[in-house]
């Protein structure tokens, strides 16, 4: 009874993950589209790839007060107010008519968004410890990338009916909510305000080494949604469904990849594992810049999937690592800040690269700096934790 119990527990932890990998990659088969179906708007394109990402700058802003309630109030009264916001503004898009409408609704899906992922790793971090917590986080971060295949794969074919479909995806929060209430209980702390180390504990200074390193792999994964949907139709003429399964494709690499996290650890240090993650990425790019049709960008897509896998469940481990219960939240907050400040900055640290040269060239040059970079880092072999 007590296994089944357990079971519920993680299925529920990893379901509420998933409301995370939805955020942006969910609807990005149907950018395009998205884009013609505003022909009266000369921003279309620009403003479309902020729909996309702009759910990361506001999980960015409020995932480090997300992390603050949590350690002060508790874990799931928070997520389930939480996941109610995340059902109403993800769907907003079905209804709403303008582009400025649809980017207010995004916004609010990233508020909801950074207090999702914040509780739920926190909430792993309370509940297993050693090489179970290890194990769990790496098929955490592996199912929310399966899951992104799923959502991404969906989110074409319903692309391919109208561009609109895909937010109907978001509605899963809503059968989600009762999991929460019924499996998932508060973790027996005090989180009453007479204990100061609740808000004041400091932050590890490896902690801000992760931070950086989790804003460049997210910035640089996020290249892959943001760039790939315009670089397939630049060499294919393909529907969204053919997009969203060539995204699809990435993603699952991904997740196998960090399903194979735990195994990698054993061998390779946080650092070590960094360094490999960003030169499978790099290559990946490098493969990518040359592409002439639809089949030749899926090994670039491979490669860079099983490096950009890695990234989540080594941060998340590292910092769970380097973390105390009482400071968990804070630290976790701001880590989910650093990782969608970087998926909000990926289309506009890239996009004057691509103006500059073009898409291709665009992945050419992030690929040399990655490559160069995580050669380097490898060189040098410093330790984390």
């Amino acid at each position: 009874m007590e296994s089944n119990k357990n079971l519920a527990v993680k299925i529920t932890i990893l379901l509420t993950s998933m409301m995370t990998v939805m955020a942006g990659a969910t609807i990005a088969p149907s950018l395009p589209e998205m884009t013609r179906a505003f022909p009266q708007n000369s921003n279309a394109e620009a403003m479309v790839k902020l729909v996309l990402t702009i759910p990361g700058l506001f999980i960015a802003v409020t995932a480090p007060l997300s992390g603050w309630v949590i350690d002060r109030y508790g874990r799931i009264p928070l997520l389930l107010i939480m996941l109610l916001v995340y059902g109403i503004a993800g769907t907003s898009g079905l209804y709403l008519n303008t582009l400025l409408e649809i980017l207010m609704g995004r916004a609010f899906l990233g508020v909801a968004v950074g207090g999702i992922m914040t509780t739920s790793v926190a909430l792993i971090g309370d509940y297993f410890d050693g090489s179970e917590r290890q194990k769990f986080l790496g098929i955490q971060s592996g199912m929310m990338a399966i899951a992104g295949t799923i959502f991404i794969t969906c989110g074409g074919l319903l692309a391919d009916v109208g561009w609109r479909y895909p937010f109907l995806i978001y509605a899963m929060a809503f059968a989600v909510f009762p999991l929460v209430i019924i499996f998932l209980k508060e973790p027996k702390r005090d989180f009453s305000a007479s204990h100061p180390e609740a808000t004041s504990t400091q932050i590890p200074g490896v902690a801000w080494i992760v931070y950086l390193l989790s804003f460049l792999g997210m910035t640089t994964f996020y290249v892959i949604p943001v760039h790939v949907p315009f670089l397939i139709q630049e060499v294919a003429q393909v529907g969204n469904a053919a997009t969203g399964a060539a995204l699809a494709f990435s993603t699952l690499i991904a997740g196998i990849a960090a399903f194979n996290y735990p195994r990698l650890k054993q061998r390779f240090t946080h650092y070590q594992i960094y360094g490999i993650s960003f030169l499978l990425t790099g290559s990946g790019f490098l493969i990518l810049s040359q592409a002439v049709n639809y089949f030749t960008i899926f090994p670039g897509l491979f490669i860079a999937g099983a490096g950009a896998g890695l990234i989540m469940p080594n941060s998340n481990l590292c910092l769970v690592t380097l973390s105390t219960p009482e400071s968990r939240g804070k630290i976790l907050g701001l880590l989910t800040t650093f990782i969608f400040l970087g998926q909000f900055a990926s289309p506009i640290l890239t996009e004057p690269v691509v103006s500059f040269t073009s898409i291709g060239g665009a992945f050419f040059y992030i690929s040399l700096a990655l490559i160069a970079g995580a050669t380097i880092s490898l060189i040098r072999n410093r330790r984390l934790v």
